[in-house]
């Protein structure tokens, strides 16, 4: 009887061993087992055996091989079809300019193949051949070469828009892919947490540069810089309110509770944007010269026969609902925030 009862100690006790060599049974449990491998040599020599790690630790090493192994050669292979991509795309490239030299017995619409090829190349060749951030190099190479053919066409067109067109296509680019190479690049401590606020100021001086472009090129007045410069202004407005409501936004209180909940950004954000909406126009005509009309002086419901009166009827809808909605949800929020603070230990 002694001989099956000490049997069946050693079977829970090898069944809790796992556990226990983890640290993850109780400490009733833990000091149980201690006790019973002071007096089992037998289920001490099965510890001794858990504590001995050869064979996972040779069994991760030929994983580790196996992998590093496969991803080599999947490297090598893509290397390999992006330096055969390369060199298929030499072949027109080659031929192009045998005809244009035949041709025209200079180097000019060759220079116009030749970037186009580019471009086609930083897109397929380039994701191949590089190892290490292919997507920014993609994007980089991509950049450059559609830059080059436009001003290379530029220069064979024998006219001066190159930086006209240049510029909105680096803004479109910039909206699209600034995030994505913001949070891709190495930037200094102080920056590391303002990404985003690095981005909207990109993409608005960008958005600048058109206007400054647009001007230059056609040489306009004083009229035009006044007007664009102010509209512009007006319209980079509202995405800088919404941006800093969403990422800056605090509630006073202690360090932990600074934090304001969603549903009061969301609220805050619904009614800048239908006040926003609601006064465009008038602002708008206010910049280009207009002067001063608020469409909400024309406000009568039971008048809907003239176009002011169901406009101002239309926006004062508007401006109703969306301070409506934004209330709701920020009353909301700040009933949902009290909760959390209240449940929160001190």
């Amino acid at each position: 009887m002694s001989d099956y009862k000490e049997k069946m100690s050693c079977d829970v006790v090898q069944d809790l061993l796992p556990l226990y060599q983890d640290g993850a049974c109780s400490e009733a449990s833990r000091q149980m087992i201690a006790e019973h491998l002071r007096e089992c040599q037998k289920c001490q020599s099965v510890v001794d055996c858990l504590k001995n790690t050869t064979v996972d630790d040779q069994l991760l090493d030929e994983k580790n091989s196996v992998l590093q192994e496969h991803a080599k050669k999947t490297r090598k292979r893509t290397y390999t079809i992006g330096v055969v991509t390369a060199a298929v795309l030499m072949v027109p490239v080659i031929v192009c300019l045998i005809c244009n030299l035949a041709i025209g017995h200079s180097l000019d619409w060759f220079f116009i193949v030749l970037a186009s090829l580019a471009i086609f190349a930083s897109i397929t060749v380039v994701p191949l051949v590089v190892e290490k951030n292919a997507g920014l190099w993609t994007l980089g190479c991509f950049t450059g070469s559609l830059l080059s053919l436009l001003l290379v066409v530029n220069i064979y067109t024998g006219t001066n828009w190159f930086v006209l067109a240049a510029v909105p296509i680096i803004f479109g680019l910039s909206v699209l892919f600034a995030p994505y190479v913001i949070k891709r690049i190495k930037l200094p401590l102080a920056l590391a947490n303002k990404k985003g606020l690095l981005v909207m100021i990109w993409d608005t001086l960008w958005l600048y540069a058109i206007i400054l472009s647009v001007g230059w090129i056609t040489n306009v007045d004083e009229y035009y810089w006044h007007n664009a410069i102010a509209i512009t202004a007006y319209c980079v407005l509202l995405p800088w309110v919404l941006f800093l409501i969403i990422r800056y936004s605090k509630m006073p209180g202690k360090a932990k509770e600074s934090k304001m909940h969603g549903l009061i950004k969301g609220g805050l954000c619904i009614i800048v944007s239908g006040v926003y909406m609601t006064i465009t126009n008038n602002v708008i005509n206010k910049i280009i010269g207009g002067g001063t009309y608020w469409s909400f002086k024309h406000t009568d419901f039971s008048n809907w026969n003239t176009v002011a009166t169901a406009n101002a009827n239309i926006w004062t809808i508007i401006l109703l609902t969306t301070v409506t909605i934004g209330l709701f949800l920020i009353v909301a929020g700040v009933i949902v925030q009290g909760i959390k603070q209240k449940n929160q230990p001190s």
